[in-house]
């Protein structure tokens, strides 16, 4: 018996160790599950080892050869039983799955999605979710995660947006240490392994398309696009990374030992495992041209540091010949399965390997929470997701609001508040007609996916939605269960995203016009197959409300009759016609099964909303990428500032980063510094006197930026380092301290070095990126400093009375 890994390692022969590497694939295991006659453990052992002779090292899209939630946990175990049967060693294959929301599986609870959850801005509620996900992902037996993501995204047009946390390193840090923390828990034996993604750049390619180049230089991507990777490596432990699909400067990073080594594993201090994105090796050859065939495409990703080929044995398959035939030295292969024997023992899954008489912990182990208390928590989550745009002074509606027109197809229905990565959305792909190819050639899109669209989207997807979710609750239906009188209430399901026709708009203002107050439900559609909007290969040139639901908005309005706009959508979209007709509008960023009734709470005052932009919503397509925080002399403003604008218009977005409203008002008081110097290694403390001057309790977020005053670099006119959720009763002050580490305002500098620079920085304090409230400054001594390693990276908060 072998005694650790390392021995494990040595005994095995080559074709073992790259068997780690990956696993059959879909058409291979697609047989095996097929109702097989006779003893099904007898019948998938035999199975397995046909088609896996040397052992199994993952298995990717099982889920979907079993949809049902209650029979995942026998299932994965005979799956388990099958893969460790299959070698001369019983080493378990990892079985991974989809969790950036929760589970995704059909009948799995989900969460609002990732930029959902940043609109929160309390990443402690991001942590108890991805806790209670651990928790059900062990009782189902899976042990890996594909979550969460750490992408900045700056360009709406990009469809996976909502997937994200938005376009702020600190605030995407924030959430992915709070992910990782709660998905891998203190011990990993106990945890579930989470993956980040997708390292690095993914978001920000050309055009804001899927997969497309990235002009980043390494400053700005160290600087930038790595934060959030490297705070939820050094803070969390995060265990596994994911590749980007982008080439950056001519270079895929699939292929890329620079960013996959220098930066990943030198620079950042990732110890852990390095998987491909789905197919990306196969891009290597049919997308990008770098290799004549699968063949050299395995070469050089393994070489690169590509460790697992996701979701099937293409490029890797060949791996043993390379070796055989010395284009390929062994220990580049010892290397990678290593690194997955490593992961494998964190986890616990090979005590019965290295440990006598210890029992085959592969297996489904725990208790999954109660459904009730996962439910509890994606309402909480959404609750607080709520973003209110603008308001002048209709919200928040009373419980009797006199005559209340509903108006837009989406107020009755359930399925539009889910994204891509959704129980609901996996279920549509698994039954209308979602194609999957790995194929080098001849593919429909660089994903290597073939997505047939399915007619009659909003109707035969609704069903299935609220089949898959039956806590679902559409906006209409949960303000009618809260208002004192329903029968005031009159729907009117008229103009949504596919189109808005002429008839419709008579009709809906008609309606509005007999109305105290008119409510029109208006968004996009996010998904994977059917008429979706959004979603993963799913970009859009043009940012306004599909199906002319301006339009709608505007002939509502044109009636005088108050008008309130609720937008759900996972990503900025271009609102400015709807800011100019609507009285109030706002956000519902894909909010899940909750999203009615924590619309209608707000609409209604049940709760003061309080939610923050995670991303900048623009006010024109020719802004794009239009974010806070662009380095001084770019952006829409200066570092002491004042505006820049174009000549047929502004640059300033519609609605910036931090902004959100609520129904009270907050006065700030003077920024208070804990000390007027400090130095590299320290801590940036300073606090405030909140007060709550209106007649209402509510949630204040308090935003800290801080800005280089001179640097050996350009800098950026503003930058995040600490943040705050905090309640507030009416008439009540409280004082807040805001904590960030000095090692948060460090740059590479011309040398290339990542140090602390001495100087003046200016730090603000405010309730937006761009409404300052309280401002001070403090100086940073001592010489330059190189930043530790093991350094903190994000800021934190407490609260008092004054």
């Amino acid at each position: 018996m072998p005694r650790s890994v390392e021995d494990l390692l040595s005994r095995l022969t080559l074709e073992e160790k790259v068997a780690q590497l990956s696993g059959p694939g879909f058409p291979q295991l697609a047989p095996l599950f097929a109702s097989p006659p006779g003893d099904p453990g007898v019948s998938l052992v035999k199975g397995f080892q046909e088609i896996a002779p040397h052992g199994v090292g993952h298995l990717a899209m099982l889920g979907s050869f079993c949809p049902d939630l209650d029979a995942l946990p026998s299932f994965f175990q005979s799956v388990q039983d099958a893969a460790m049967a299959c070698g001369r060693f019983p080493i378990p294959a990892l079985i991974h799955l989809e969790a950036l929301n929760g589970l995704v599986h059909p009948g799995a609870p989900t969460y609002p999605t990732g930029i959902g959850q940043a609109a929160t801005w309390n990443p402690a509620l991001t942590e108890r979710m991805a806790t209670l996900t651990r928790e059900r992902m062990r009782a189902l037996g899976a042990r890996f995660a594909l979550s969460p993501v750490l992408d900045i995204s700056r360009d709406p047009r990009w469809g996976r947006v909502h997937e994200t946390y938005g376009e702020d390193p600190d605030l995407s840090a924030s959430f992915g240490v709070a992910f990782v923390r709660g998905l891998q828990g203190e011990d990993l034996r106990q945890g579930v392994a989470a993956c980040g993604k997708h390292f690095i750049g993914y978001a920000a390619s050309q055009g804001g398309l899927n997969c497309g180049g990235v002009n980043l230089g390494p400053r700005t991507l160290r600087e930038q696009y790595a934060r959030p990777f490297e705070a939820a490596i050094r803070e969390a432990g995060l265990a596994t990374v994911m590749n980007s699909y982008a080439e950056i400067d001519g270079l895929p990073v699939a292929a890329d030992s620079e960013k996959l080594g220098t930066l990943l594993r030198d620079e950042l201090g990732f110890t852990g495992v390095v998987v491909s994105d789905y197919a990306s090796l196969d891009h290597l050859t049919a997308l990008f041209h770098l290799a004549p065939h699968l063949k050299e495409a395995g070469r050089i990703a393994l070489g690169a540091g590509i460790d697992v080929e996701f979701p099937e044995f293409r490029a890797f398959a060949d791996l043993a010949e390379l070796v055989r035939e010395g284009t390929l030295d062994e220990s580049v292969v010892d290397r990678s399965a290593r690194r997955v024997l490593e992961l494998k023992e964190h986890l616990g899954l090979l005590d019965h390997l290295l440990t006598p008489a210890t029992p085959v912990t592969a297996v489904p182990s725990g208790t999954a929470p109660k459904a009730e208390a996962e439910l509890d928590l994606s309402r909480a989550i959404a609750a607080q997701a709520v973003v209110l745009l603008q308001n002048d002074g209709v919200l928040p509606l009373r419980p009797t609001p006199g005559r209340l027109a509903v108006i837009g197809e989406l107020a009755d229905q359930v399925r539009v508040h889910y994204g891509a990565y959704s129980g609901v959305a996996a279920h549509e792909s698994s039954i209308s007609g979602f194609e999957v190819s790995f194929e080098g050639g001849g593919l429909d899109n660089v994903h290597g996916m073939r997505l047939i669209p399915t007619p009659g989207f909003p109707h035969r997807f609704e069903e299935l939605a609220r089949g898959v979710e039956p806590h679902a609750v559409s906006v209409s239906d949960a303000l009618e269960e809260l208002l004192e009188d329903p029968a005031l209430l009159v729907r009117v399901p008229l103009g949504g995203p596919e189109a808005t026709t002429p008839d419709d708009l008579a009709r809906a203002a008609e309606a509005a016009a007999g109305a105290d107050v008119a409510l029109v439900v208006a968004g996009e559609r996010t998904g994977w197959v059917g008429d979706v909007t959004a979603g993963e290969q799913v970009d859009r040139q043009d940012l306004r409300l599909p199906g002319d639901q301006e339009a709608l908005v505007e002939a509502v309005a044109a009636t005088g009759t108050p008008t309130v706009v609720v937008v759900i959508s996972g990503r900025p979209l271009l609102l400015d016609r709807v800011a100019d007709h609507a009285n109030a509008v706002l956000w519902a960023p894909l909010l899940g099964p909750a999203a009615g009734p924590a619309l209608a709470d707000a609409l209604l005052g049940r709760t003061a909303p309080a939610g923050r932009l995670p991303v900048s919503f623009p006010a024109s397509i020719g802004q794009l990428p239009v974010f806070h925080g662009s380095r001084a002399g770019s952006g829409y403003e200066t570092a002491a500032g004042a505006e820049v604008t174009y000549v047929d218009g502004p640059a300033r977005p519609l609605f910036p980063f931090g902004h959100g409203l609520t129904y009270t008002y907050f006065t700030y008081g003077d920024a208070r510094p804990a000390a007027r110097e400090v130095t590299a290694g320290g801590d940036i403390e300073v606090s405030v006197d909140i007060t709550n001057s209106g007649d209402r309790g509510a949630d204040e977020v308090v935003q800290l930026y801080a800005r280089d005053v001179v640097a050996s670099t350009v800098r950026p006119v503003r930058q995040l380092l600490a943040f705050t959720r905090v309640h507030i009763p009416a008439g009540a002050t409280k004082r807040i301290r805001l904590t960030a580490p000095v090692n948060a305002l460090a740059l590479i500098n011309p040398q290339g070095l990542l140090v602390v620079e001495p100087g003046d920085v200016d730090l603000m304090i405010a309730a937006s990126s761009s409404d300052i409230r309280a401002r001070t400054t403090l100086t940073i001594t001592g010489d330059v400093t190189g930043v530790p390693r093991d350094g903190r990276f994000l800021g934190s908060a407490d609260e008092s009375s004054p």
